[in-house]
């Protein structure tokens, strides 16, 4: 394997400008840093990042915890999140699991992002996250904690899903999912406060899948005079299998009953009806969760925390309502 010391001698300059060069230091005339990458990239050089840890003392590594990918939007914050931190000069690592916080520390990566669910689901792990010496927050929480966060506002959504479907005539809506509590105690109390139909049959508990979804709708008794005119959903997946059940069912969506689902997701787009969403927008949450991380790392003791608001995205779900049980 090619070393510096090599390449050095193949661009024909010292040892600490090849050093520079591959560190894209600015000062490197720029044609000699690409003749020395062009060396490096031809002979498949590759940058022992132990050896570049003990010469700085800097890995410029950041880890990310979550506790799954089986949901798109942990997908699609992990590669997001990944591009911002590599604009910002970093390399992010990804782990599956709570082991993964004593894993980066161990691998003295320079910061740690733990997702809220972590956290919430284990005070042991919130004590042992705020115990950490090496900068770290936690990004999704639903409240505020005594060490750096980035929260995200779900009720103020939930409250927004409900707020919307009213302007469109809708009286009696129901909640799809009831794994998040905020969420449904948020639609709990945004339909007591516009004075809304309430009743606890608007409740539908299902698992936070797809399948999910499918399953709650499929079972829900509809076609009375008390069912829903339109339905929030707890999450991307669920709202799409609640949809696809609905349609299967004979239900036009949404010219007889409305649909919104919490996250904001691009492939929400391509759902058999476009469906309306609401939730924090991913694109500030990453590009928010990078700079709080490089800030950190230069500056422990900077405020947070970052309060992220919901924003609703209108596509075609929703319509003024028309009460199809209604003779």
């Amino acid at each position: 394997m090619i070393s510096i010391k090599d390449i050095a001698k193949l661009a024909g300059v010292s040892y600490s400008t090849v050093s520079k060069a591959l560190n894209d230091s600015p000062l490197v005339k720029p044609s000699t840093k690409r003749h020395i990458l062009e060396i490096a990239e031809r002979h498949g050089y590759q940058k022992n990042l132990l050896a570049t840890q003990l010469a700085s003392g800097r890995s410029k590594l950041v880890g990310l915890v979550l506790n799954n990918l089986s949901n798109p939007v942990f997908v699609n914050i992990a590669n997001d999140l990944r591009k911002e931190l590599v604009d910002l000069k970093y390399q992010m690592l990804l782990a599956i699991s709570p082991d993964g916080v004593d894993l980066f520390n161990q691998l003295r990566v320079e910061g740690i992002i733990v997702w809220g669910d972590l956290v919430r689901d284990c005070p042991e792990m919130l004590r042992s996250v705020s115990t950490l010496r090496v900068p770290r927050f936690v990004l999704g929480t639903d409240e505020s904690l005594a060490i750096p966060h980035v929260l995200i506002d779900r009720r103020a959504g939930i409250h927004a899903a409900v707020r919307y479907l009213t302007t469109y005539g809708h009286r009696r809506i129901a909640f799809v999912g009831d794994s998040q509590e905020i969420k449904v105690h948020a639609f709990e109390e945004a339909v007591r406060d516009m004075g809304l139909e309430f009743s606890k049959d608007y409740l539908i508990p299902a698992e936070s899948t797809w399948e999910g979804g499918y399953r709650a709708i499929k079972s829900y008794k509809l076609g009375t005079e008390t069912s829903p005119t339109a339905f929030i959903g707890v999450n991307n997946l669920l709202t799409k299998g609640m949809l696809r059940g609905l349609l299967e069912m004979g239900y036009s969506v949404p010219e007889d009953i409305s649909v919104i689902g919490y996250d904001n997701l691009p492939d929400m787009q391509n759902a058999e009806v476009p469906i309306t969403t609401v939730g924090p927008s991913l694109e500030e949450m990453t590009k928010q969760s990078a700079r709080l991380m490089a800030t950190l790392i230069e500056d422990p003791n900077h405020a947070y925390p970052v309060v992220l608001q919901p924003t609703l995205i209108e596509r075609a779900s929703v319509a003024q309502c028309h009460d199809i049980y209604v003779s």
